[in-house]
């Protein structure tokens, strides 16, 4: 098999400016400050067996698409690569931008976490690597992680994308407290995982995590990423993938029910990763409030987009999606949300920017407009 493993690794090369990725490297600190290194530390000391074949691809990425600095980050990046065993391929902006104006098209883009994850489908594809595991630049992996998910692929050939969890503090357990009782995410994603992981078996679910992903490139030359989602990018890969699934894509000639767009988890130790975040994301609540609520109206808004898969079937599914999102009437729900945030902070701010996407983004199909960018996106990766 060949393997392919996608690290993305965010940088600040402004401080002046909010990124929008929840805790990048300042350039001017890397050496100080990158986990990177630790990382490549973890794939050095993969178990592999001796036919199969891994690579390593690595978008070493500047916030706000910043190109200016690109030389210097790939300068430092390569300085941790050099210590990698295996072959690798960087990207940063500036290369991705050169993609984009050659084939003429968005999904060469390094706007946001959606965008850079499709990168980390596309590229793979485009040298024919079998397997692809997503990861991050904070997180270790087992030793025993490529034998053991070739294990599960080899014994579920029928099986397209497998998450698993992440490991941080020594337990894969959502232990962090809910700040407000109207919205219960903590608790309710903590549920899915001990629910998902009473036994090793693999579990149908629209549950995972995009730093731990194992995907075959026939997935990935179908689907992607849904765009400009400002964070949870993996929850709205899984749940497109599921409307797939349950609507099929006209657009795209797929047929409803094909089961290369389900969805599977699995708490198999060897491949649950190991997080060490350099800090932790929702220190600035009300930032981190904004991008959830943003990303949950526009995944609400695929839901409402079809007609097939009801609010209720995603408890089936995921707990937590389902706390999250599973209301015939979302707008309610926010405000609710909101009202009880405003007795700790002043939202006032927040309040009108959140109505204000809410209706921008309710003037559209969401789901309609997602299947003909999926046809888009498999002709793209066709003449690529």
């Amino acid at each position: 098999m060949k393997f392919a493993i996608v690290i993305n690794t965010y940088i600040r090369v402004n401080e002046n400016l909010v990124d929008n990725f929840d805790h990048p490297t300042p350039l001017n600190e890397f050496e100080q400050k990158n986990t990177l290194y630790k990382t490549i530390k973890s794939i050095n000391n993969l178990n592999m067996d001796e036919n199969d074949e891994l690579n390593v691809y690595i978008f070493s990425i500047a916030a706000h698409e910043n190109t200016s600095h690109d030389d210097e980050i790939k300068e430092k990046t390569e300085k941790i690569l050099k210590k990698l065993k295996f072959k690798y391929y960087l990207y940063t902006n500036t290369d991705i931008k050169k993609y984009r104006e050659k084939y003429n098209s968005n999904f060469f883009s390094t706007k946001g976490y959606s965008e850079i994850r499709n990168l980390g489908f596309i590229f793979p594809t485009m040298n024919n690597e079998d397997i692809i595991i997503q990861i991050d630049d904070d997180e270790l992996l087992r030793k025993n992680y490529i034998l053991k998910a070739k294990e599960i692929l080899t014994k579920n050939p029928d099986k397209y994308l497998i998450t698993a969890p992440y490991e941080k503090n020594g337990t894969i357990r959502i232990l962090g407290k809910d700040i407000l009782k109207n919205w219960r995410k903590n608790e309710s994603m903590d549920k899915d995982i001990i629910r998902l992981s009473k036994t090793n078996h693999l579990k149908e679910a629209i549950f995972g995590f995009g730093g731990n992903m194992i995907i075959r490139k026939e997935f990935a030359q179908k689907m992607f990423y849904p765009l400009e989602i400002p964070r949870g990018e993996d929850f709205a890969l899984l749940l497109a993938s599921r409307l797939i699934y349950e609507n099929g894509n006209e657009y795209a000639g797929i047929k409803s029910k094909d089961p290369i767009f389900k969805t599977y988890y699995s708490p198999e130790k060897d491949i649950t990763i190991i997080h060490e975040p350099p800090y932790v994301p929702s220190k600035n609540f009300i930032f981190y409030v904004e991008k959830n609520l943003k990303r949950f109206i526009l995944e609400w808004l695929m839901i409402k987009g079809q007609n097939k898969l009801k609010f209720e079937d995603l408890k089936k599914y995921s707990i937590y999606l389902y706390e999250m999102i599973g209301y015939e009437d979302f707008k309610s729900k926010v405000k609710e949300i909101l009202s009880e945030l405003k007795s700790k902070y002043d939202v006032t701010i927040l309040e009108k920017e959140i109505f204000d996407y809410f209706d921008e983004h309710s003037k559209i199909n969401r789901f309609e407009e997602y299947k003909k960018k999926q046809k888009e996106y498999i002709d793209l990766l066709r003449i690529l």
